[in-house]
Formats: C-alpha cells, sequence, structure tokens
C-alpha cells in the first residue's frame, strides 16, 4: 500500500495498479498475478455485491434528505451492516447510525416510538438537548425501496422545532409511504442555539429506527382436477346349467 502524493490522484485501475481513496486519503496498491477463488470467496464476493447494491440504493433514498454530512466510512459501515443482514429480511439495520459519534437515543429519555397507524410518537418527557442548545428539530424521513427492481418508490418527510424552554408534550409525526417494497425510517435531530446550527458531531445524530418489510404473498392453493373414482364392474357371466343324473332302478332299490 503506497499514498499517493502528486497532483493528480486516482481511484481505480491504471495498469496494473489500483488506486482508491479511504478516509479522504488516497492510496495505491499493486494487482496480484492471479486470484484463486473458492466456493466461499465467490459466496462472499456474491454477497458483497448484493449488500453494495443495496446500500446505493439506501443511500441515494434517504442521504440527500439529511442535513448530516455523511463521513468517510459511511459506505463500509453499511455494507457490513447488509452483509450481516438476511437476504430478505433487513431488520438488522434497525439502529444503524448515518453519523457514527451520536445516536438519537442519546435526546431522548423515552424513546419514540412506530405507531400502529404509521405515525412516529414521542412521548412527552424532559428533553437531552446538548450544551448551549436553545431548539432542537425533529426529521422523519421514510423511504420505501424496491430492492428486487433496485428503485425507490415512494419518499416523505416531515419536521417539528422544539423550543426548549417550554415543556416538551409530545409529538406524532407521519411515518409511512404506502407502496411496494421495504420501508426504511429515519430520525434525524439536531440542535440550535437561538437559529444557528451547533455545528459538532455531538449535537446532530441520524439512525434507521424501523425497517419493516413488504408483507409476504399468500400462496395460492394449486388446484388439482380430480377424477371421480369409478367403480369397475366386471360383466356378468352365468354358469352353466348342470344336468341332473339319475340312478340305475338298481342302484335305488340299495337306497
Amino acid at each position: 500500500m503506497a499514498k499517493q502524493t502528486g497532483l493528480l490522484q486516482f481511484t481505480g485501475k491504471l495498469g496494473n495498479v489500483i488506486g482508491y481513496r479511504r478516509n479522504g486519503t488516497y492510496f495505491l496498491r499493486s494487482m496480484p498475478d492471479a486470484v484463486r477463488q473458492t466456493t466461499a470467496t465467490r459466496r462472499a464476493s456474491r454477497d458483497f455485491g448484493v449488500a453494495s447494491r443495496k446500500g446505493k440504493l439506501i443511500r441515494q433514498a434517504i442521504v440527500p434528505r439529511l442535513e448530516i454530512n455523511p463521513c468517510g466510512t459511511l459506505v463500509n459501515r453499511l455494507n457490513k451492516a447488509l452483509i450481516t443482514a438476511t437476504k430478505d429480511c433487513l431488520t438488522e439495520l434497525k439502529g444503524f447510525r448515518f453519523n457514527p459519534y451520536t445516536g438519537v437515543d442519546q435526546f431522548f429519555s423515552h424513546q419514540p416510538v412506530i405507531t400502529s397507524g404509521g405515525m412516529l410518537h414521542i412521548p412527552a418527557q424532559q428533553l437531552w438537548p446538548p450544551a448551549k442548545a436553545t431548539h432542537l428539530e425533529i426529521t422523519v424521513v421514510a423511504v420505501r425501496i424496491n430492492f428486487a427492481q433496485r428503485q425507490v418508490t415512494g419518499c416523505i418527510d416531515s419536521a417539528i422545532i422544539i423550543d426548549l424552554s417550554r415543556p416538551f408534550n409530545g409529538a406524532e409525526l407521519a411515518a409511512t409511504v404506502p407502496g411496494k417494497g421495504t420501508l426504511l425510517v429515519t430520525l434525524q435531530v439536531k440542535a440550535y442555539e437561538h437559529g444557528a446550527a451547533i455545528e459538532n458531531r455531538r449535537s446532530k445524530a441520524a439512525d434507521i429506527i424501523a425497517v419493516m418489510a413488504p408483507a409476504a404473498r399468500k400462496k395460492q392453493p394449486v388446484k388439482v382436477n380430480k377424477i371421480p373414482h369409478v367403480k369397475r364392474v366386471l360383466p356378468y357371466h352365468p354358469l352353466p346349467a348342470t344336468k341332473k343324473t339319475t340312478l340305475p332302478v338298481s342302484a335305488r332299490q340299495r337306497e
């Protein structure tokens, strides 16, 4: 691994070297002469490709709607979370932090919940804002992604401003999107001081707080055309009549 120090820095393949970027710094590495893949490495490569495609869809759908600058580790952290998730159920993404330094749970004494009606309910409580904060901005971003078709099928966002000088009596925000696909709900909390955002990594957070998979389709029962059972009747053939035999006279007398 070598560090790129020239004026022209690049990523990708160039001859027999590969350029890549990590945490804002550009590096170089040489290409291997040969790659030997086993069944396990091929499976891992396939899983990584699936996770990368899903992660790209999630970032494109959610990150532009947040007011948090993603750090350089977002891509790797999200891909890692997707690899550990099961193929058809992404509930392991619940709790994923777009800002790895602060979570939304650090702002609430009672955590927000998603109601059965598709609303984000924040209970009345004593909030825990950062020092010098006078207001909190709470934003809900709900997106529905169809991973099979690789498209975002719907998105809504809503926000409220909480004045920290007054008691907080709770709030509800819309947190569902109709349509097909997996629903991901992200909650963002950002602290302000007299109208100006507090710019430090401990004063804002954005977490995925709910993941709802699409409803499984019910399999239609397969109709089987049953052939009615027909009782087989054999043809009737009467037995031949037997001739009556008569005994001779002498035999009848002996009887």
